[in-house]
């Protein structure tokens, strides 16, 4: 059957009714890219395989993080629309790259600043990511969907909320709550059935994929321990800053970004590891009992 020539773009494409695995999609990109190692070889992958999840577009999340997040932060059809106004958001395809085991390991000995291992997961892996992100898009493209992934528009900026800290227009951990991969935790991080120890992507497209169910349902910290039983609390410990409280209300954002920032920042940092990038800190994700699992689950 030859597309309608009178429905918009997308509408036209999908009559052609190609059946698209994005779980299969990433998972190649994934396996293709060369970068996904260590300056070292031996200390393996940046990453272990990604766990795959779709949200719906039209999930009322979406609509509910404008009051909990900010009125500007996007929908799925607000952040489409930035790349092709004529295309209805349907879908928006997450997924969850756990950190791997080298830099874990290594970051677990450290309590002030950032191994080396995991400083190069944070600079050069989120490089990896984004070419998962820009490739998806390509692909879903070259199957004649729409397609964008909203972390890397140029339009994409962090904003301050008295409130609430820094917040940007496309937040990755809430898009990934929404597709079922994981809940929050005390410390702010997503604790996903893999863990804390992670990086995290998405692309919303217009191609009609089925929405993966929240084993979680609608309770955003449910797998957290200390939220769910009361107990645990080893972020708290693990935290530099003291930037992570006794509940979730006493997490202050400014701190841990003013710890980072000043700890390994700039030349300060390229003299320690040797790089000029992002180095992160993740001390709060690693020696921790949601490091590689839902430890609710165990």
């Amino acid at each position: 059957m030859k597309p309608d020539p009178g429905l918009p773009r997308g509408e036209a494409d999908r009559s052609r009714k190609v059946t698209v695995n994005a779980a299969k999609l990433v998972l190649e990109l994934y396996e293709a890219d060369a970068g996904n190692c260590f300056d070292d070889p031996a200390m393996g992958r940046l990453f272990d395989p990604p766990t795959v999840a779709i949200a719906s577009a039209d999930d009322a999340w979406f609509t509910r993080f404008k009051e909990i997040i900010g009125e500007f932060h996007w929908t799925p059809r607000e952040a489409l629309a930035l790349a092709d106004a004529r295309a209805r958001a349907r879908s928006v395809i997450c997924w969850c790259l756990p950190v791997g085991r080298a830099a874990r390991e290594a970051n677990r000995r450290e309590d002030r600043t950032p191994a080396r291992p995991w400083a190069y997961v944070r600079t050069f892996g989120e490089q990896f990511n984004n070419r998962l992100r820009h490739g998806l898009e390509a692909r879903l493209r070259e199957l004649g969907h729409a397609a964008m992934a909203p972390q890397e528009s140029p339009l994409q900026k962090a904003r301050e909320r008295p409130e609430i800290g820094w917040s940007s227009c496309w937040s990755e951990r809430h898009v990934a709550f929404v597709a079922g991969l994981g809940t929050f935790g005390i410390s702010g991080g997503l604790i996903t059935a893999r863990g804390v120890a992670h990086r995290l992507g998405s692309v919303v497209t217009d191609l009609e994929l089925a929405a993966t169910p929240r084993p979680y349902g609608d309770e955003p910290f449910a797998w957290c321990l200390r939220c769910a039983q009361g107990t645990c609390g080893e972020c708290i410990k693990r935290c530099p800053a003291s930037a992570i409280g006794q509940s979730v209300e006493q997490r202050d954002k400014k701190a841990c970004f003013q710890w980072t920032y000043d700890s390994v920042r700039g030349d300060r940092g390229e003299s320690i590891f040797g790089w000029k990038g992002a180095y992160g800190c993740g001390l709060c994700q690693t020696a921790v009992p949601c490091e590689e699992c839902n430890p609710v689950a165990q």
